[in-house]
């Protein structure tokens, strides 16, 4: 059973399939205990500044105007933190387990994961101005090419989809069990969490092309520099590829189940480990973490659920989803 599938499960209440030494099933309260009454005489973790947010967020996009929506799937809604903002100033609901989102062409693209559909919100109103129906699983939702690009994890399909009229103009396989997708300037390029590889996708053609097995996990990934980026959870690594080629050209460790990542302005690697979750900062000329900042006290998600990031205002916007929240910081040098 893939992970997204457990993801489903824990959110409507059934026993999660994650692995049985990962820690506590995610955003369920723990049992009672005889040691939860003895007060503790462990130092209080200090964290990073951070925003209360729906039920178990997991994506994030950063908006046009440079606001940050949150998706958070047990809350099911969506909400807007504006720019400089301290809370969020508008929260959408959207039923159906949502899990991703992307902002672009004026609206917030959500997958909605058991609701088998993508959703087009204005990002003025909040209003859903539009529902695409996807097919079983949607998960890993990217901008590129005047289209949005959709990866359908469990009907091992990516929907490229008409923004505007909010239809699916092409329908490619990728294989069960691809989860996000992320844009380059030549190509669009899925991650495929189930077999270990990296697609590419060329948008003139749609023509695929898949890479050999680059590591465990593949998940977030970030292009930059003539390189595809590639967090790998199951693994803990920060794998680099040609562009072109997706020949693996160097690895990263990065240790504490690295989720997403995305690139600065300046070229540097930002990737978030689960464990903390923490902020990791690679130099990609190195291929080395040169910084790295402890935002909170949380254990890996064992692959239960994901963490996302989104760089906005000058700092990187981090959710966590078994504290329900959005960490900020800025991005260590």
């Amino acid at each position: 059973m893939v992970r997204l599938s457990a993801l489903l499960l824990l959110l409507l209440g059934a026993a999660a399939c994650g692995d049985a030494d990962s820690g506590s099933s995610g955003g369920s309260a723990p049992s009672a205990s005889p040691s939860a009454a003895t007060p503790s005489t462990e130092p209080a973790v200090e964290v990073a500044p951070y925003v209360e947010v729906g039920a178990g967020p997991v994506g994030l996009t950063a908006g046009e105007d440079g606001s940050v929506w949150v998706v958070a799937a047990e809350g099911e809604s969506v909400a807007r933190i504006p720019a400089g903002g301290t809370t969020a100033d508008l929260t959408v609901d959207t039923p159906g387990v949502p899990l991703r989102a992307t902002a672009a062409y004026g609206a917030v693209w959500v997958s909605a994961f058991s609701g088998q559909e993508l959703l087009r919100v204005d990002a003025a109103s909040g209003e859903v101005t539009a529902r695409v129906a996807t097919g079983e699983g949607p998960e890993g939702v990217a901008a590129g090419f005047g289209s949005v690009w959709l990866v359908v994890q469990d009907a091992g399909r990516l929907l490229r989809v008409d923004p505007e009229r909010a239809e699916v103009t092409a329908t490619l396989e990728v294989g069960v069990g691809a989860r996000l997708v992320a844009p380059g300037p030549d190509a669009m390029y899925v991650a495929h969490y189930a077999d270990g590889t990296v697609l590419r996708v060329d948008p003139r053609t749609d023509e695929l092309v898949a890479s050999q097995p680059v590591c465990e996990g593949p998940q977030g990934m970030a292009v930059s520099g003539g390189r595809v980026w590639v967090t790998c959870t199951l693994s803990d690594e920060l794998v680099a590829l040609d562009a072109t080629t997706l020949e693996k050209v160097a690895s990263v460790p990065v240790e504490g189940s690295p989720d997403s990542v995305a690139a600065t302005d300046d070229g540097r690697l930002v990737v978030v480990a689960e464990q903390g979750p923490t902020l990791v900062v690679v130099d990609p000329v190195s291929a080395s973490v040169v910084a790295q900042t402890v935002l909170g006290a949380e254990p890996a998600l064992g692959d239960r659920a994901n963490l996302d990031l989104a760089l906005a205002g000058g700092e990187a916007w981090v959710s966590s989803f078994f504290a329900d929240r959005v960490y900020h910081a800025p991005v260590p040098e």
